[in-house]
């Protein structure tokens, strides 16, 4: 059990993403303040890849948060790893604390009014505007943006869930990393498996890997 002597900092979150990353987690969300939604936050440990285990984000009911949910983090303090510019240090001593749930109905005062997703045209095999040139990442200040509304189509191509949309009248097909949806049709034949009306994207920008910075869809979210 986590120890709870003075509390610490904490940052009051409305979670918008809590998706697979490296066998952890990486959890995303917007301030909360008197009613009031702020900036992003994006809680990491002090593992070299940042990511979280389920323990590290263990709330004090025992369970771990789920997508809009209103959780409060005790953090150390802000992290930024170049454009990542959203991530906080955990203070991994401390419990979370779940203190109340959004109505997905306010979702579109959270949408970020952005005209693209980053950097458009660089393209994977089986993806569209999915990732970004590592040489082009220093023009970049922040990697979490929420979309939509929006239709989304999830398929899967080469045993990978993705989410194909429009935005902006741009395509994108990015790789799903939402926990629950990938569960939801693993193992589904190569094709469109569902199509989602009216839904919200929370899409993350990865850290490079072999010259490139990942888009990647965390979440899926419908009022």
């Amino acid at each position: 059990m986590k120890a709870h002597p003075t509390q610490p900092q904490t940052q009051t979150l409305v979670v918008l993403a809590n998706s697979c990353k490296n066998n952890g987690r990486c959890l995303a969300g917007k301030r909360l303040s008197n009613g009031r939604f702020g900036g992003w936050v994006r809680p990491v440990s002090a593992h070299p890849t940042g990511a979280l285990t389920l323990a590290d984000q263990a709330l004090t009911d025992g369970t771990t948060p789920n997508v809009l949910d209103v959780v409060t983090v005790p953090v150390r303090g802000p992290a930024p790893m170049g454009f990542q510019s959203e991530n906080h240090l955990i203070h991994a001593q401390y419990a979370w604390n779940r203190v109340g749930r959004l109505d997905a109905a306010r979702l579109p005062a959270l949408v970020d009014p952005v005209a693209t997703l980053w950097i458009n045209g660089h393209s994977t095999a089986a993806g569209c505007n999915d990732r970004v040139p590592a040489e082009r990442l220093a023009e970049l200040d922040h990697s979490l943006i929420l979309i939509g509304p929006l239709t989304v189509w999830l398929h899967v191509a080469w045993e990978k869930l993705r989410a194909r949309f429009v935005h902006q009248a741009v395509t994108y097909d990015l790789v799903v990393t939402d926990p629950n949806l990938k569960a939801a049709y693993a193992g589904h034949p190569n094709g469109v498996v569902a199509q989602r009306p009216d839904s919200f994207v929370c899409a993350s920008l990865a850290p490079p890997w072999n010259g490139y910075a990942y888009k990647l869809a965390a979440s899926i979210l419908s009022p």
